[in-house]
């Protein structure tokens, strides 16, 4: 209820729709082309919220920039007159986004969480009664897709595509019988 009154309100297109939020459950994120907008934006769900009896909290918001500037631009948002801090990233949904756009620190992230999900799979990974198609089945179903969350949103650069075909071959090369000698 209270996100219809900032439907209207100008943000950011793509494709020729006007996006100023993504929500998901209880987690909500607002979108603008500039920090006056989304100011405007921030106000109108801080009164809607105060008149459906409910209060934003300015300690557990954040607002975030998003340049290719190695300085991103500074953001000096309030809600009921307390600052909003900013940040270099945030994580939404289990996915971290930079200012920067660069995907590198998530992808990093993936690669090291892929693994852990592999290592304990071990046991059977090791086991000589499984057959090395079934071992690299259950790595596409049960590691890949770990690795992969998100993957849709990545920029891809020569660095991101490298460390993940990197990683598919080390999980590769491990189906084949060298994990963990």
């Amino acid at each position: 209820m209270i996100l219809r009154n900032i439907y209207d309100l100008k943000s950011t297109r793509i494709g020729g729709v006007n996006i100023n939020n993504l929500r998901y459950a209880d987690d909500t994120v607002l979108l603008a082309e500039s920090e006056s907008e989304l100011q405007v934006i921030l106000d109108v769900v801080t009164d809607a919220s105060m008149e459906m009896g409910l209060d934003l909290n300015a300690k557990k918001t954040e607002c975030m920039t998003t340049s290719k500037n190695t300085d991103p631009p500074t953001c000096n948002l309030t809600s009921n007159g307390e600052k909003i801090k900013q940040v270099s990233s945030f994580k939404y949904l289990g996915y971290t986004i930079s200012s920067n756009g660069k995907s590198l620190p998530e992808v990093k992230r993936r690669i090291a969480i892929a693994k852990e999900a592999f290592f304990r799979m071990r046991p059977i990974m090791k086991s000589n009664t499984i057959s090395l198609d079934l071992k690299v089945r259950l790595t596409k179903t049960y590691v890949w897709s770990i690795l992969m969350y998100g993957c849709e949103s990545w920029t891809l650069d020569k660095e991101t595509i490298r460390r993940s075909e990197a990683a598919e071959m080390w999980f590769l090369r491990r189906n084949f019988g060298n994990f963990m000698g």
